[in-house]
This record gives structure tokens, C-alpha cells and sequence, in this order.
């Protein structure tokens, strides 16, 4: 039994930091080192086990993994977050859908959902917009998920300026100082656990969404190195999008992105200060 609070060294720290990179793509920022190290610590005093021991547990045990993996990550969003690209799919998008394709659902995959306020926005403007949309939700973080499952938020996850522009659409949810959706907004999501950073391997593949018309990979590649940053790009553009399916990266992301490397079945599309990739069409790969 280990006696007293452990301490890691900054090679111990290190080294988990390495696994937890290998296994989940995730460079932890400088800021979150002392939160994961803190948590490492705990946990060797709680189980009363080495920093060895600890290691060996992690690579047998994929619950005791994933709640490394759970501690690590960082989930704060809120709903309509960069509104713009909200706007885009209110003003032009869906409304497209609509008069070209009103008795197909959308599909959409909110690929880094978080908590979950990005699909239940999407759900929400769908159905304002007389869209049936179909809405998966993923995340490395199983206990978000579980969250996201519930459909009930804090009322700090509106913002007062930022995503402003819906918030009436969030009135009928609010109630004493939480936001609940009922089941016809739930309906519309279904969650799932996928690594996008074993993206390329088979059974991530097959958990893959397909042939889907939007997806939104938001604020998650502040944590990848470039080279995978494109191999999730590539892969969702060659497996998951539909032909003329738009993929939408948050705005501050795009200086992080490599155009140069980027799937040739992706065309980037400025619209207005709105940048979005859109998959090209069957017919423009045949022309091209």
C-alpha cells in the first residue's frame, strides 16, 4: 500500500500524458496538465496503488481508461455557439432542403458534441425550420454522453450574446432555472461513442455516420497535431459525407488546417464571413 499523498514527477505526468495522446489523439493544453496530474494523483491514493500499477491498470481495464479519458477532456459549450454558422443553416440551408428534399430527413453529426448543446441547437432549428432532421451525436467522453442522453441543461448554457439570435427557441424548454426537452426533441438524437483519432481504423469506421448531409466538427482540433487533424477530415469526407454534404469547423480552427493537404472531395465555400468545406458532387469528380 502506498502511504501518504503520492506525487508525480513531471516524467511520471509525462508519461500519461503520452498514453493518453497515443490513445485518444488529445495534446493536453499547458493549463489542464495540473487538473489531469491532480486527478492521477488522487486516484493512486485512493486505490492505494504505484504509479506502475496505475499503468498497468489503464491498459487492461477500458473503464478505468475511459475515466482518465473523461477527466481529460474539456466540455464547455453552450447552445447556438458561433450563431453564424446557425444563421447560415436558418437562412439558406435548411431552407433549401426544404423545397428540394422536404419528404427525406437531414442527416447531421454533431462529431464532437460535448455535452450536447450543439445537436439539441441543431434539433431545435431543424424543427423551427419544418426540417425532419436525423442527429447523431458523438464524443470520446462517455459521461457527456449520458448527459447529452438526458436532454437537461443548466440555463448557463445560453449565452447573452453569442447564439442571442435563438434563444426564443429555447424558451417553451426553460423552467426553473434548467432547460429540459421534451421527447420529440430527445427523438431526434441519438448518441454514440467514437475516437476520432482511430478514425482510420475498422471498428471505428463502422461506427461512422454515413452518407451524412452537414456535420459539425467543432472546436476539437485545438487538441490534434496536424497530420491528424487532416486524417479526420479526409476520413469524414470519404466515409461520412453525402455528395454536396457540408462539414463546418469552427471559425478560430481554420488557421489550423492545412488547405494544402486537405481530400480533393473537399471544396472550401466562403459564405459571406461563413467558411464551410461542401463535399463535391459524384458528377464534379466525373468532370474534374
Amino acid at each position: 500500500m502506498i502511504q501518504g499523498t503520492p506525487r508525480l514527477t513531471r516524467e511520471e505526468l509525462d508519461s500519461f500524458i503520452a498514453m493518453l495522446t497515443q490513445n485518444t489523439g488529445i495534446i493536453p493544453r499547458s493549463s489542464h496538465l495540473e487538473g489531469i496530474k491532480n486527478y492521477i494523483e488522487k486516484q493512486l491514493e485512493k486505490k492505494g496503488i504505484s504509479v506502475v500499477e496505475y499503468k498497468n491498470k489503464l491498459v487492461t481495464d477500458k473503464k478505468l481508461f475511459s475515466e482518465l479519458i473523461n477527466e481529460s477532456t474539456v466540455n464547455e459549450t453552450y447552445f447556438f455557439r458561433e450563431e453564424k454558422q446557425f444563421l447560415l443553416l436558418r437562412d439558406k440551408i435548411f431552407p433549401i432542403w426544404k423545397a428540394t428534399s422536404s419528404t427525406l430527413p437531414i442527416k447531421i453529426w454533431s462529431a464532437a458534441c460535448s455535452f450536447g448543446e450543439e445537436a439539441y441547437s441543431l434539433a431545435l432549428l431543424a424543427k423551427n425550420c419544418g426540417v425532419n432532421a436525423i442527429i447523431t451525436a458523438s464524443d470520446i467522453n462517455s459521461q457527456v454522453l449520458e448527459h447529452c442522453k438526458s436532454g437537461i441543461f443548466k440555463s448557463s448554457s445560453i449565452r447573452s450574446v453569442d447564439g442571442s439570435s435563438f434563444k426564443d427557441l429555447l424558451t417553451p424548454y426553460q423552467n426553473d432555472g434548467k432547460i429540459q426537452f421534451d421527447s420529440e426533441i430527445k427523438n431526434c438524437i441519438s448518441a454514440k461513442e467514437i475516437n476520432l483519432s482511430k478514425i482510420e481504423e475498422a471498428q471505428t469506421q463502422a461506427l461512422l455516420p454515413k452518407n451524412q448531409h452537414i456535420v459539425f466538427l467543432r472546436n476539437v482540433f485545438i487538441y490534434f497535431s496536424q497530420n491528424l487533424r487532416l486524417k479526420i477530415l479526409n476520413a469524414i469526407a470519404e466515409k461520412c459525407l453525402a455528395d454536396n454534404g457540408i462539414l463546418f469547423v469552427s471559425m478560430n480552427e481554420t488557421a489550423q488546417i492545412n488547405f494544402n493537404e486537405i481530400s480533393p472531395l473537399l471544396e472550401k465555400v466562403m459564405d459571406g464571413s461563413i467558411f464551410y468545406f461542401k463535399k463535391k458532387s459524384l458528377e464534379v469528380k466525373a468532370n474534374g
